[in-house]
């Protein structure tokens, strides 16, 4: 077995000035006030089956779209399972705009129904986006977002057990410890 840190270096005091800083899960209340918070997740959730897609192909500041997805399971030779987490690997890490995935891709994944959406980014929606349509439409259907990703070309496996627990704070963000499991 092999584990390979995928988080990014967290500071206190950073977080406490910007919580959605780091390598870090949104929950729905993010976005939503009514939304379930961080806490309110089964720690399943958190411990997944992961299939990580390689779009490291896309130049910096162009979206992700459904038909990239599509590719980009057909290259790596899998289909996206119901449930599972899916790791995009854009290779940008914090450049801004970095790659990040667009409106259509992630209602490619919520039809998919995956639990999970996890990039290499700061952020999974455009640098310029004010509404946050990609958050929306994973949150709204409690599609976790995780977010600042590190160290995917690590990753040698299409699929693998991707461990991302949230500190247990009633929040509608929170720090993680992202980890994958490879056998």
């Amino acid at each position: 077995m092999r584990v390979i840190d995928l988080s990014g270096a967290f500071s206190i005091e950073h977080y406490k000035s910007n919580p959605h800083s780091g390598t870090h899960v949104d929950s729905p209340a993010y976005l939503f006030p009514d939304g379930k918070k961080v806490e309110e997740f089964d720690l399943e959730r958190f411990v997944s089956e992961a299939a990580l897609l390689d779009l490291s192909h896309k130049k910096l500041g162009q979206p992700i779209d459904d038909e990239d997805l599509e590719a980009a399971e057909e290259a790596a030779g899998l289909a996206l399972r119901e449930g599972e987490s899916v790791i995009l690997y854009t290779r940008m890490g914090t450049s801004f705009p970095g790659g990040y995935l667009s409106r259509n891709g992630a209602e490619y994944l919520e039809f998919k129904g995956v639990g999970l959406v996890g990039i290499d980014a700061d952020s999974i929606d455009s640098a310029e986006s004010v509404e946050m349509a990609t958050h929306r439409v994973l949150l709204s259907r409690d599609i976790l977002v995780l977010e600042g990703l590190r160290n995917l070309a690590s990753i040698d496996s299409a699929r693998f057990r991707l461990v991302s627990l949230p500190l247990k704070l009633t929040a509608a963000t929170s720090p993680v410890r992202a980890v994958a499991v490879l056998e």
